[in-house]
């Protein structure tokens, strides 16, 4: 296996990651008179610490060069290396760790969220903005909210169905009404703004797709409870945290 080390997306720091994939370029251009020259390389690898599986780029050219000093303090020529890795670093992201097991739960959602938060880092934050609207109305539809609703009803129907209440509502509201604004009016948030908004829904999201479903997942595991004298019991499975099923009499005491 061969190691590789570069900048992990998820952890902090250069990590040792395995090759699962490499390509080198080299390129040359001459005009007869003048030649310049250099490479990109392409590496697709795996964090050996957290299992993250990125894009590395490397590339150089011969007219970007500098001097550095040599462990026996001469002088020699070298070409930097430009990096990109992707997806980007998250120490420059700042996106939430979550996101990473989202792609697990939701691909469509993570992806809608990883292109919003490209927009933010790119100051595109009109778009951003319509990002944050899409995200929510595919987070209804993973809750299943009627997916023929306007958004403004897919939220009425999340309090319905108990994923929010009064005050939550209003505040995902804003969300789609920015959305609506940055999408039909040409309207964008300050970075203050996008800020609040951005973190209104990300809470949303963490709550009722990434830590709802792990608890469900627990939930389906809890053992009914034992019948006890005098009780009348439903006899079923457990799915929500409810015991459902059908009722057997009365136990009586001998």
């Amino acid at each position: 296996m061969e190691i590789f080390k570069a900048v992990c997306p998820r952890c902090e720091g250069e990590r040792n990651c395995s090759v699962h994939g490499a390509l080198d370029e080299p390129w040359e251009w001459t005009d007869g008179r003048n030649a310049t020259n250099g490479q990109v390389d392409h590496r697709l690898l795996k964090c050996l610490g957290c299992e993250t599986v990125f894009y590395w780029r490397g590339s150089w050219d011969s007219e970007d060069w500098d001097i550095r000093v040599g462990v026996d303090g001469a002088q020699g020529y070298y070409h930097p290396i430009t990096v990109t890795t992707y997806p980007m670093p998250e120490q420059t992201t700042n996106r939430p760790d979550w996101i990473w097991d989202l792609s697990n739960i939701d691909p469509q959602l993570a992806t809608i969220l990883t292109q919003t938060y490209d927009a933010k880092e790119a100051g595109a934050l009109i778009l951003a903005a319509v990002g944050l609207r899409t995200a929510l109305d595919r987070t209804t539809e993973f809750l299943k909210i009627d997916p023929g609703l306007p958004l403004e009803k897919k939220v009425e129907g999340l309090i319905q169905s108990g994923f929010v209440g009064e005050t939550e509502a209003n505040v995902l509201a804003t969300v789609a009404n920015a959305g609506n604004a940055a999408a039909h009016r040409g309207w964008s948030p300050d970075e203050t703004e996008f800020r609040k908004l951005l973190d209104a829904l990300e809470h949303f999201i963490k709550r009722t797709v990434i830590s709802g479903k792990s608890v469900l997942e627990i939930a389906s595991r809890i053992p009914p409870r034992h019948p006890r004298p005098g009780k009348s019991l439903r006899i079923g499975t457990v799915d929500d945290g409810s015991i459902k099923g059908v009722a057997i009499g009365k136990v009586d005491d001998e």
